[in-house]
């Protein structure tokens, strides 16, 4: 067997997939093209699409940059997914691979795959109101000063899941704004998981936003 080909068969891309189709010489619309033609999109933002693809016999997910903006998300995304602290917290989706050609334009990341996750479901999860929990913990990491955290009960911070997500939040300095929405939530094994980081303090400046 080819080198090339026992390197094909290694990527945690499709099998039959072309590895070259993601280099830094294609575009941004060449790449979405190559991928929509192969696979279901499940998520489509402003800066990335999302991908169901079948790895192992299993669905996952391939993120795929249409722009700048989406390369400095998978940057960020990859920092994050790829410490090993965050994924002991646990409460953020595994990451499988990522674009490793150049360390300064990830086209691409590829995670586990979650299913969609209602708000009440998550509601559940947390045991209260999902929108004043992120508005507390935006407080206590300092990324909001706009108004008077709320005071929680003591039940929210005996819950397994906040104490996740306060860690989280806390320790590596995240803006909780961004995860009051259910769009970036989802269910991975039974738990409530977060299925995207790339907006964070240093992306939020490419949107005109800060934090």
């Amino acid at each position: 067997m080819k080198i090339q080909e026992i390197l094909l068969k290694e990527t945690p891309l499709p099998s039959d997939w072309d590895k070259t189709a993601f280099s830094s010489k294609t575009s941004f619309a060449q790449m979405l093209i190559y991928a929509d033609k192969r696979a279901q999109q499940v998520g489509r933002g402003s800066s990335r699409v999302a991908f169901k693809v079948n790895y192992q016999g299993r669905p996952t997910v391939l993120k795929i940059a249409v722009n700048n903006r989406g390369i400095a998300q998978n940057q960020e995304e990859t920092l994050l997914l790829d410490d090993w602290m965050v994924e002991q917290i646990g409460i953020t989706i595994p990451m499988i691979d990522h674009d490793e050609e150049n360390s300064d334009r990830i086209a691409w990341i590829h995670t586990e795959f979650a299913e969609k996750i209602s708000q009440k479901q998550l509601e559940g999860f947390f045991g209260y109101d999902l929108f004043d929990i992120i508005l507390y913990l935006d407080h206590q990491s300092g990324h909001s000063v706009s108004r008077s955290p709320p005071t929680l009960p003591a039940k929210v911070h005996n819950n397994e899941h906040f104490g996740k997500l306060q860690d989280l939040v806390v320790n590596f300095a995240i803006p909780a704004g961004d995860l009051a929405r259910k769009a970036n939530w989802g269910l991975y094994k039974g738990k409530p998981v977060i299925i995207d980081l790339g907006y964070t303090q240093k992306t939020a400046k490419l949107y005109g936003k800060t934090r």
